[in-house]
């Protein structure tokens, strides 16, 4: 008979093992919005340690890194990020989560870095188009981005927040005719010729547009995703957005709606929704409990795979 410690030991190693790189990926996103950072980073930690991770999953744990107070476990997982393709510059420079970074040696290089990938990355970039659609994308988001303070600050059923929704609208209208004059003109532009960001920026206006011109424009959005120039991820939130507008049942669990009585946010109806988190695998979305948590829904029902 074995000791108990060498069997305490087999079982814990056992249970280590049976948790998958995806598994330590989610616990480590879950943790971090629970602010619960140097678990985080250690979950992260416990998922490169299977396989490696991508540059976003990288950065991810780089920032619980630095919010723990590693600057060292932080710069090295950054500069992984940046190996392996991490782009997004401007947001470093400005993420508040990083902070502790700036004074270090380590960082300016890493910046040198990100920029070569973006400059390789984008050679063969329309770069005339891609910062046309840079600019309304811009105009899409800033406003957006502010609604939680602005809400917080006025009240959701104010005049004041009548008045920012009102200003909302109205941008998004003339994105809306701008964005529709590019894809009459050229299409839905791909992520090879204006990168992730423009192309993304195509969907956000047509996400935000009436009704007719979503069903309009999702055939072109639907071919570029078999093409590969466009994500899977944006399809399946149109999509689900028409679904409901026409008010039926959405596929990919996307659309959330306040209850009128209640006041609560509840997802809006889904069609089998025990297999909702197979289809939102299939095209590059997270697991339908972790995404419904951000306002306040708990899901309950049992997943299944056909």
């Amino acid at each position: 008979m074995k000791p108990l410690l060498t069997i305490l030991i087999c079982l814990l190693s056992l249970a280590t093992q049976a948790q998958s790189f995806d598994d330590f990926i989610e616990s480590g996103d879950t943790l971090y919005d629970e602010e619960k950072y140097l678990e985080s980073a250690q979950q992260y930690e416990k998922a490169f340690s299977l396989e490696e991770g991508s540059a976003s999953q990288y950065y991810n744990a780089a920032c619980s890194w630095a919010l723990s107070g590693d600057t060292v476990q932080s710069i090295k997982c950054l500069d992984l990020a940046a190996d392996k393709g991490w782009k997004k510059l401007k947001h470093m420079k400005r993420d508040s989560d990083l902070e502790n970074l700036r004074s270090l040696q380590a960082w300016e290089p890493i910046l040198v870095k990100v920029q070569a990938s973006i400059d390789e990355y984008e050679k063969d970039f329309d770069k005339p188009l891609k910062a046309r659609l840079d600019k309304i994308h811009v105009k899409d988001q800033t406003l957006r981005q502010l609604y939680p303070d602005a809400e917080e600050k006025f009240g959701r059923d104010s005049e004041e927040m009548q008045y920012f929704w009102d200003l909302v609208s109205e941008q998004d209208s003339l994105n809306e005719l701008e964005v529709e004059q590019i894809i009459e003109e050229r299409g839905w532009v791909g992520q090879s010729l204006v990168g992730d960001q423009a192309n993304t920026t195509l969907w956000l206006v047509i996400q935000h547009a009436p009704l007719e011109t979503q069903e309009k424009y999702l055939p072109l959005l639907k071919e570029s995703v078999l093409k590969g120039e466009s994500r899977g991820s944006h399809l399946a939130l149109l999509e689900d957005r028409i679904q409901m507008r026409n008010e039926r049942p959405q596929t990919y669990g996307s659309q959330i709606r306040r209850d009128e009585d209640t006041g609560k946010h509840v997802v809006y109806e889904i069609r089998d929704p025990e297999y909702v988190n197979q289809r939102r695998k299939e095209v590059g979305l997270g697991p339908i409990e972790n995404y419904v948590k951000r306002w306040g829904i708990e899901w309950t029902i049992e997943q299944k795979e056909k």
